[in-house]
């Protein structure tokens, strides 16, 4: 699914903060993880409960959240990088657990296995291949990811899922981060009216 990100920051002159670019980036891969979702279903692949498929969009905000680090690597000093993910984690986090909240239930702490999950992703990701020649993940970084994926979504076609994970949506995926990326954070491209109040809103931490 190509998602229809097209924004970019009103003011150009104002410096975007690294807080306002880690909310962001977190407001992008979250839309692109649930995206990820929908298209699964689209083809097919069955989920079989909102906890499954609160599981998928984990396994993706983690693979979106270390692609996100390797993107920025050269654009920012090591401490800034290390800042805007930590950010962006704890975005992402706070978005689980109210997410689940909606969809599972409240009075239950939804964070803390998030939390454990993006920190071993994070571990396995760093060790995985990355193509500097185009700026993607090497093939084994996109093995891992779609292995996770399988494995959440059960045995059944679980070849078959890791497959298209790998061969179709990927591909979607790193585009709509990096068109967001470029769009929202870097400040290229158009406006879209639309997304400007949503990512206001996800700024003011109003959902």
């Amino acid at each position: 699914m190509r998602l229809r990100i097209n924004t970019k920051w009103h003011n150009q002159s104002k410096e975007v903060s690294i807080e306002e670019r880690a909310r962001t980036l977190a407001f992008i891969a979250w839309k692109v993880a649930a995206g990820l979702v929908l298209d699964m279903e689209n083809e097919d692949f069955q989920t079989d409960s909102q906890s499954m498929r609160l599981d998928v969009i984990k396994e993706a905000c983690a693979f979106l959240l270390s692609v996100t680090d390797r993107l920025v690597a050269g654009q920012l000093t090591q401490e800034e990088r290390q800042e805007l993910i930590t950010k962006m984690a704890l975005k992402l986090v706070k978005d689980m657990q109210e997410n689940s909240e909606d969809l599972l239930g409240k009075g239950r702490d939804y964070q803390s296995a998030f939390v454990t999950l993006l920190n071993e992703r994070m571990g396995t990701y760093a060790e995985c291949s990355w193509n500097d020649e185009k700026g993607e993940p090497g093939f084994q970084y996109k093995r891992v990811f779609g292995d996770a994926v399988a494995a959440v979504m059960g045995a059944k076609d679980n070849k078959w899922i890791s497959q298209q994970i790998i061969e179709i949506e990927v591909p979607m995926m790193l585009a709509n981060l990096t068109k967001g990326k470029a769009q929202m954070v870097d400040g290229h491209g158009g406006e879209s009216e639309d997304m400007v109040r949503e990512l206001r809103r996800a700024n003011r931490g109003e959902d």
